[in-house]
């Protein structure tokens, strides 16, 4: 675990970018290992999404922080595989850092013995049909995720609801994206040929 934790840590501390949350340094003191981080008084892209509806210059603009943050995170070669909102922190002035990079995973370079194989990492909302099916995992994933953040944020609900995680892994990999504009009328036809 701490030799994992330690991986982890390299790699967001070196993810230098403006909605990046930064890593200042990192360490284990008594068998703990921790992360040392901007503290940020704020809440999540998710507590956003709970508690307003988003006008589409709204997304625009989160929409391209968060995809220039990502943009940025796969040019260094790292996969976040854990995108969502409650991994989006918004500061007072509506500013996004993308956070909890715990599961990332550095494309070329990560050690087989540190890295775990056969096993679903991501959260099932959010998640990308390879990692639900516990295949390698390149950007693509990731941009799928964001894909799902996108859909959200414009309808106002995830694509896929199920009575278990389960379930809406299985609405990922085989059921079509439900028409946005079946969720929201009011979306026009354009918008809804880029979330589809």
């Amino acid at each position: 675990f701490v030799k994992r934790f330690q991986q982890e840590a390299r790699i967001i501390a070196r993810l230098e970018h403006p909605y990046i949350l930064p890593v200042f340094d990192y360490g284990e003191e008594n068998g703990t290992a921790y992360f040392v981080m901007r503290y940020l008084d704020t809440g999540t892209l998710k507590d956003k999404l709970i508690s307003e509806k988003l006008s589409l210059d709204e997304v625009n603009r989160i929409f391209i922080q968060l995809t220039d943050a990502l943009g940025y995170a796969h040019a260094q070669g790292v996969i976040h595989r854990d995108l969502k909102p409650a991994n989006v922190l918004v500061d007072s002035t509506g500013n996004l850092f993308l956070t909890d990079f715990g599961i990332a995973k550095i494309l070329e370079s990560a050690s087989p013995s540190l890295t775990q194989t056969s096993a679903i990492m991501g959260t099932p909302t959010y998640i990308s049909p390879e990692q639900a099916s516990a295949l390698p995992v390149d950007q693509r994933s990731d941009i799928y995720s964001l894909g799902v953040i996108l859909y959200e944020m414009v309808t106002g609900q995830v694509p896929f609801v199920a009575d278990t995680p389960l379930g809406v892994i299985i609405k990922h990999l085989s059921e079509p994206l439900p028409l946005p504009s079946l969720v929201n009328p009011d979306i026009s036809p354009a918008i809804e040929r880029v979330l589809l």
